[in-house]
């Protein structure tokens, strides 16, 4: 289902879940659901990461017509996430209001979306497990035939957005997460990296965290010079659903901005199929993405420049997937990603590609 623009509202915005109260509930459903009046919420299903979410089952008054019966509700609901990441929450109810309908992709519908001063974001979206699809996870068997079907979806929307004025409304929209990944190779954290599992790995990619932050900054002045599109930006499988026919739909959209298609290309080869099958499949992969992107119209550049770019863009997943904090998820989940993305590295010089040795 595409989403439809939602209003955005300068209003007072609940801050933590326990706000989201059946009065606010009613007057933020109005524009979808026009006299519909929500008479008891139950949470389930709550989460806390970068935001926080929950699905809430509503109850309506029998004198006017009934909205959904359930709904999935994420904004920054956290008080220390709210102060961190408040761009990236923003960013993703603007994707709502001014991207979404034209992205050309499978979204889950927005009923409401709102950002005010305090700084919050907040949506009120489709609960997509009352209809039944499936959810990635990060660590999920995923089958290269799987990311070729997310690779030409994106591909469409790369080539709508392929240097349209309107990304200019999104300049600096990337530098929140560029700050983030460089600090993340601060010595404190390089060591405890380097110290745990795949830090072996890490270090034969980089070397040293000097090595890592300059990789990435030689990345970003190569990105900001390519010609941009628009970009999901944290295109990993955990970010995605699958509708019972098997086609891919899209997720969260805190980091989305204004950059090079390999960006978001490379993520997902990258971060969604293990190491033995990214070998396998990936020349074949960026191809595929490579075709669909010329196929829907834009100007694509030449084969060999395309994977050149994949290739750079193992810098990322370096920082992006590899040196995460190391409370950021599962042991488990986090020594995976950490062996994807930086075998990754090594297997394509990323130090080399980028010029740097």
């Amino acid at each position: 289902m595409m989403s439809t623009a939602p209003p955005t509202t300068s209003a007072g915005l609940p801050l933590h879940l326990e706000d989201v109260t059946p009065a606010w509930l009613t007057s933020a459903l109005q524009r979808r659901f026009p006299g519909t009046t929500v008479t008891a919420v139950r949470r389930d299903r709550e989460f806390f990461g970068t935001a926080a979410s929950a699905r809430l089952h509503l109850d309506y008054a029998p004198s006017g017509p009934s909205g959904p019966a359930s709904v999935h509700v994420k904004g920054g609901f956290d008080d220390t996430w709210r102060k961190r990441v408040w761009m990236a929450l923003q960013q993703e109810v603007r994707f709502y209001t001014d991207v979404a309908e034209d992205a050309g992709l499978n979204v889950p519908e927005a009923y409401f979306a709102g950002l005010d001063d305090s700084p919050q974001g907040v949506l009120v979206m489709e609960d997509l497990a009352a209809r039944g699809v499936s959810f990635g996870q990060n660590m999920l068997p995923v089958t290269a035939d799987h990311v070729a079907g997310v690779l030409e979806a994106v591909a469409g929307m790369h080539a709508s957005w392929w240097g349209s004025p309107r990304l200019a409304s999104m300049a600096g929209w990337e530098q929140p997460q560029r700050t983030f990944l460089s600090y993340l190779f601060r010595p404190k954290h390089w060591d405890v990296l380097v110290d745990w599992t795949n830090g072996d790995l890490l270090v034969e990619a980089v070397g040293t965290a000097e090595n890592a932050v300059a990789a990435l900054e030689r990345l970003w002045s190569w990105c900001d010079v390519q010609p941009a599109t628009f970009l999901h930006g944290d295109l990993h499988g955990g970010n995605l659903f699958y509708e019972a026919d098997g086609s891919p739909g899209f997720l969260d959209w805190q980091l989305c901005f204004a950059g090079t298609y390999s960006h978001d290309m490379a993520w997902v080869i990258i971060t969604a199929l293990d190491v033995e099958t990214r070998r396998q499949h990936e020349r074949d992969l960026v191809e595929t993405y490579h075709d669909a992107l010329r196929g829907h119209g834009a100007p694509a550049p030449p084969l060999d420049d395309t994977w050149a770019a994949y290739r750079r863009q193992t810098a990322h997943a370096v920082a992006s997937y590899g040196a995460v904090p190391r409370d950021n998820g599962p042991r488990e989940v986090l020594e995976e990603a950490g062996r994807r993305a930086f075998t990754a590295a090594v297997d394509h010089d990323v130090l080399g590609v980028l010029g740097l040795r």
